[in-house]
């Protein structure tokens, strides 16, 4: 535990601006340490907020190393899609609460917040997706899709898995082989369900040149 500890602050460390304040400084690791506990392994932001008010009420002033913390902290749970968007609205209402008291976001504030956003953005589309393969309305995922890159939301390994699920439980060998070549081509590989669907057509008897084709990529 002890390891992992050390690993998770490490992990906090390089998103907190340096402040010369000593006062400042300390608060900080303070504030850095109950993120840390909160954040990385209970999930829950009451322990740094807490501290926060805590700081508050002995005279301390938060500044743009407290307010990036804690943004940092809310962004960087690992959390289901509907808990990210009230974890996200947090970190927002943060910064504008930052911004009204004078405070000035700097760089790894707005890296945060907009990691925090791209992340959303990319499990929102993933959900549509996969919404839409369910219903094998595939013009419409794949329309997604596209729209997700026009946008600089690129598509993540759960993305792309999730595409090609769809593809394989509907029977579109010829665009689930493209897709695999695309993943491969930017680094991703199947996860484990999607492994699973692959190896389901060793069993399949047709002779669709595309199973074929599919099958050979996957398994040589």
């Amino acid at each position: 535990m002890k390891d992992d500890e050390a690993h998770a602050l490490e992990a906090f460390r390089p998103h907190i601006p340096y402040s010369s304040n000593p006062t400042h400084a300390r608060l900080g690791r303070l504030l850095l340490e109950k993120a840390k506990v909160g954040f990385c392994y209970l999930n829950r932001v009451d322990f740094a907020f807490s501290l926060l008010a805590g700081i508050i009420r002995h005279g301390f002033v938060p500044n743009v190393v407290t307010y990036t913390t804690l943004i940092r902290g809310l962004i960087s749970q690992d959390m289901p899609h509907e808990a990210q968007l009230l974890s996200v609205d947090q970190a927002l209402g943060l910064f504008y609460q930052m911004n009204k008291k004078g405070i000035s976001p700097d760089v790894i504030t707005y890296n945060s917040l907009i990691q925090g956003l791209c992340d959303l953005m990319n499990k929102t589309y993933t959900m549509m997706i996969q919404a839409y393969c369910h219903e094998g309305l595939f013009q419409e995922a794949n329309e997604l899709f596209w729209e997700m890159e026009a946008n600089d939301c690129l598509p993540d390994n759960v993305t792309y898995n999730t595409l090609m699920r769809g593809y394989l439980h509907n029977k579109k060998y010829y665009e689930a082989g493209v897709l695999l070549d695309e993943m491969r081509s930017r680094g991703f590989e199947v996860d484990a369900s999607t492994a699973s669907a692959l190896l389901d057509l060793l069993e399949v008897q047709e002779q669709d040149p595309a199973l074929l084709a599919l099958r050979k990529k996957y398994l040589p």
